[in-house]
This record gives structure tokens, sequence and C-alpha cells, in this order.
């Protein structure tokens, strides 16, 4: 009887159940935990971009549209954020258009830190901003 009720007794621990819990829920929690960190950072350099783009468009329609100078400027933002731009483009002023607008876009590559956890979302990802701006006529 002692053997039966010890059996029972047995079968009945759960000492092993919130470990096999933890082991089915982690893979999931660090998905939502990285995910959550990778896209804050891809956020966070997107806005760093999108200053950088607006601060060259003002840079161009405050003076004559230098792109050397513009190029300049939108390199200055993003190194002061320590992003490094792979695309600057300056367009405009087009003397056809009535609006006479300029047109700054930035491009980075974004890349993944967090690969390994991530799985698919591995790699490197483009981010881009544009600014358009009316250029002042003096």
């Amino acid at each position: 009887m002692d053997m039966i009720r010890y059996l029972v007794d047995r079968l009945r621990d759960r000492r092993g159940q919130s470990m096999v819990e933890f082991a089915l829920v982690l893979p999931i929690l660090l998905l939502v935990v990285f995910g959550a960190t990778e896209f804050g950072r891809a956020w966070m350099t997107l806005n760093i971009l999108t200053a950088a783009a607006r601060e060259g468009a003002r840079l161009a329609v405050v003076t004559a549209p230098d792109v050397a100078a513009v190029n300049a400027r939108v390199t200055e933002v993003c190194t002061a954020a320590r992003v490094v731009p792979t695309v600057i483009n300056c367009v405009g002023p087009d003397p056809a258009d009535v609006e006479q607008r300029v047109t700054v876009t930035v491009q980075s590559n974004f890349t993944v830190l967090s690969a390994r956890v991530l799985g698919p979302f591995n790699g490197t990802f483009p981010l881009t901003a544009v600014a358009v701006m009316r250029h002042e006529t003096f």
C-alpha cells in the first residue's frame, strides 16, 4: 500500500512543470524583447536621418544650394549620432518649378545586431529619409 501511495504522489509531483513552461516561453520572450530593441534602434536611426535631411534642406533653401555644403551638413549631423550615411542627394531648385522646391534625400544601412536571436530578421536594411522645402528667394 505504501508503494502505491508513493507512486501516486510521485506522479502528482510537479517540480519540473515550471521548468518546461519556462523553456517553452523563453524563445517567444526573447523574440519580443530583442525585436522591440531592434525596432527602437531602427526608429532612432530613421529619426536621425530625418533630422539630417531637414538640416541639409534648410541649409539649401536659405542659401544658394551648394551641394557640397549640404552634404557636409548632413554628414555632420549623422556623424554626431554615429550614423553613417550611404547616399546623400540634393536636388533643386528647378527653375521650371513655381514653388522652387529643394529635396534632400539621405539613406543609411541599418544592421540588425540581434541577428542570432531574431533569426529571419537579420541582415542589413536600407533606411531613407526625405526632406522637401521651398527655396527662399530674397
